[in-house]
């Protein structure tokens, strides 16, 4: 603004000089040939004041003009500027006939088309965002239906099929071989008994993949004494009563639902326990899944196993660790690791 300034006194000076030399003309056109010498001093003097004091009168009328038309100019791009900040993105300034004012009226009304244009790109890319985001949880829940379909067709689909073969058997040599028909028909119960294995652990799977509200310590508990309750297996609980992060205990919860559905699956075990640890100064989390079934050898342990890989996952996603200490005909041990710091940093 100090460029404006100095062109506001300019212009004043100039009026006021102007307007002096248009007063001392009209002077000397109106008043007679040796009027001047005729007159004394005073009345030159006082013929000198009262053409002062018209510039000084025009002046202070054109200065209070143009300080006017200033101030209007101003204030349309003060407004601008408001319009702006409001979020009006498609407010433009008018044209300013101004040297100065006029330059920034149009780099103003540049910046709002370029402002316009960006927040118009952010929306597409929101929107797209978005539409991703909507297509990842449908793509989730039809791999989670395939999987469940390959579980049930792999699992309980050939057990029911083995089931009716050996029913069949059965019956064509229950009159002619009585200790066969009594094999087959154990086999036939042991058979029943894994098919309702699997679809225990199936169920398992399909309960709500979030607490939904429940705290985890509740949910564990929960889903503990629902096993129980239909003499599925005993779980005992030793869980630290604390509330962690809400996106770990989701996680937490999901993994236990997987290391239960693999016990039910896989472990024929009659007990199991579950365990929430909070060790090393609050700061690190430990959850165990322990059960005393028939163990497993790592290398009888499929690289696809989607139950093993979707723990391991989502223990990294939380930044920690996971191991299974398995002893065959002795049971399996899953120990979940979690850097409780890092995670509530997250949170």
């Amino acid at each position: 603004m100090p460029k404006l300034r100095l062109i506001w006194l300019l212009y004043h000076s100039y009026s006021n000089i102007l307007t002096v030399l248009i007063a001392a003309a009209a002077a000397a056109l109106i008043l007679p040939p040796g009027f001047t010498a005729s007159i004394s001093s005073i009345h030159l003097i006082f013929i000198g004041a009262v053409s002062l004091t018209a510039a000084v009168v025009v002046g202070v009328i054109s200065g209070f003009r143009f300080t006017r038309n200033l101030r209007d100019r101003l204030e349309e791009i003060s407004t601008g500027a408001r319009n702006l900040a409001y979020g009006n993105l498609q407010y433009r300034l008018p044209f300013i006939d101004h040297p100065e004012l006029g330059d920034i009226a149009q780099a103003f009304n540049e910046m709002a088309d370029r402002l316009d244009k960006q927040v118009a790109a952010l929306q597409k890319v929101s929107e797209e965002n978005e539409l991703l985001i909507e297509q990842t949880k449908v793509a989730a829940v039809s791999e989670e239906r395939q999987r469940l379909a390959r579980d049930l067709h792999d699992a309980v689909s050939q057990q029911l099929f083995a089931i009716s073969m050996m029913a069949a058997t059965a019956s064509k040599v229950a009159i002619q071989n009585p200790p066969r028909c009594a094999e087959l028909v154990g086999r036939i119960a042991e058979s029943a008994s894994r098919a309702q294995s699997e679809m225990r652990a199936l169920l398992m799977q399909l309960r709500p993949v979030t607490l939904e509200g429940q705290r985890l310590v509740d949910a564990l508990s929960s889903l503990a004494g629902e096993l129980q309750s239909r003499q599925v297996i005993h779980c005992e609980l030793a869980l630290t009563d604390v509330d962690l992060p809400k996106h770990i205990e989701n996680q937490l919860y999901r993994i236990a639902q997987e290391a239960l559905s693999n016990v039910l699956r896989h472990a024929q075990a009659s007990k199991c326990k579950i365990e929430l640890i909070i060790s090393g100064d609050n700061n690190r989390v430990l959850f165990v899944v322990e059960d005393d079934g028939i163990g497993f050898q790592e290398t009888d342990v499929p690289p696809t196993s989607m139950g093993l890989k979707s723990i391991k996952e989502r223990t990294e996603i939380l930044g920690g660790t996971v191991r299974w200490i398995s002893i065959p005909s002795q049971g399996t041990r899953l120990e979940v690791r979690l850097p409780l710091a890092r995670t509530l940093s997250q949170e």
